[in-house]
């Protein structure tokens, strides 16, 4: 579970780092603000922490199993598919919600679509980037399990 976990943590602090260095160069009247509502830490602070968090477990990987990712050749599932489908789509809406940030930063506490009034475009970000989270530390689960 250390491999999967460090792998999936590697990651995400990295795509979180990522996000916030776009804010920083396309917005940077925003960094200060709450990446979320769910998440109520400043985004600054937010790319700070994944940065580290990313590189910490960067750091480990490659200390105590030689590299940063293994990948082992397997036989795909029913599971590992529909981890794979869920974590790329949650990737794909994460990704908009993050360029439509930079570009409209005052709609994400607006309502996600006109069929239901919650979740909002920052929660639904946040939930999409833990839904991605959950999909990579499964299938990093797997292959450590299953090769």
């Amino acid at each position: 579970m250390y491999r999967p976990a460090a792998e999936t943590l590697m990651v995400a602090g990295l795509l979180g780092w990522g996000y916030v260095a776009l804010v920083a160069v396309l917005r940077p009247d925003v960094l200060s603000t709450p990446i979320s509502t769910v998440l109520p830490i400043r985004r600054d602070t937010f790319g700070a922490l994944g940065l580290a968090v990313s590189f910490a477990c960067a750091c480990a990987l490659r200390a105590r199993t030689g590299t940063f990712w293994v990948r082992r050749a397997g036989r795909p599932d029913v599971v590992e598919a529909g981890l794979a489908g869920v974590g790329g789509y949650a990737f794909l809406v994460w990704v908009y919600l993050c360029l439509n940030n930079l570009s409209h930063p005052m709609t994400t506490g607006y309502r996600l679509t006109h069929f239901l009034e919650y979740p909002s475009e920052g929660t639904t970000a946040v939930l999409c980037f833990v839904l991605l989270s959950v999909c990579l530390f499964g299938l990093r689960v797997r292959k450590a399990r299953h090769g």
